[in-house]
């Protein structure tokens, strides 16, 4: 069965009603941002079942090469159905049981009448605890496949800007930063400006790159900007407008 992690308080009440939909045969449509565990959540309350693009299915019904009765199946991306009729009329004669996902909060009246009960996935900055469990399995999971000791909890970069996705994503490149030195660095830099360069105030567009990461870091260890404009050795004129500046990024 689909591991669901479910720590936090909202996730459990979210567990409590997946546990019932296992055992009560009614559609379902499971809603968040991308990265929340919509398709986890549907694999277990149907495990073992074909899951499905909404825009395949679509497809294939439309072209009469799927056979499937009295079956249930995973429907992702629901949103994505451009003729509602088919598919509705296809499901209803089938006797096809649905637990649809959907990034939207809101569906065309026809799909959502399809569905007895709808689940709202909050975004993992409100899932504090399912957030721990999650750094503690991707970082398992990075160690073994990259092949490296565990990396301490206090050097993995946490994203969390696109859930999961970018969680995993920052868990694993926290591994990987262990392994490179100032050399990786400054090519991978490289690389990336040569690619880019273009225009003629190639300098200007650029520095972010070094700036940004820098007043980062400088605003993490040092406690005010009295401190940073010491330690990066800038006027406090100065620094108060690369603050300015780069703002955007600096919120973050």
């Amino acid at each position: 069965m689909e591991e669901y992690i479910a720590k936090s308080k909202n996730s459990k009440e979210i567990l409590n009603s997946a546990q019932l939909l296992q055992s009560v045969e009614v559609n379902a449509l499971i809603t968040g941002e991308a990265g929340v565990g919509k398709k986890s959540l549907a694999r277990y309350i149907l495990p073992n079942v074909k899951e499905y693009k909404a825009k395949s299915l679509q497809r294939d019904i439309s072209d009469n090469i799927i056979s499937l009765q009295n079956e249930a199946i995973i429907l992702d991306k629901i949103e994505n159905i451009t003729n509602i009729d088919l598919v509705i009329n296809w499901l209803n004669d089938n006797n096809i049981r649905v637990i649809a996902t959907t990034l939207k909060h809101e569906l065309n009246s026809k799909l959502a009448d399809l569905f007895s009960i709808t689940i709202e996935l909050p975004a993992l900055k409100d899932r504090e605890e399912d957030v721990k469990q999650l750094i503690t399995k991707f970082s398992k999971e990075a160690s073994k496949t990259l092949d490296l000791e565990p990396v301490l909890p206090s050097k993995l970069m946490i994203n969390l800007s696109n859930n999961a996705h970018s969680l995993r994503k920052s868990i694993y490149f926290s591994y990987l930063f262990e392994t490179i030195g100032e050399d990786e660095i400054l090519m991978f830099m490289e690389n990336y400006m040569f690619s880019n360069l273009q225009g003629e105030n190639s300098y200007k567009d650029f520095v972010y790159l070094f700036e940004v990461p820098l007043l980062k870091a400088a605003k993490k260890k040092y406690k005010s900007q009295v401190q940073m404009a010491k330690h990066l050795g800038l006027n406090r004129i100065t620094l108060r407008k690369k603050l300015d500046i780069h703002k955007g990024f600096l919120d973050d």
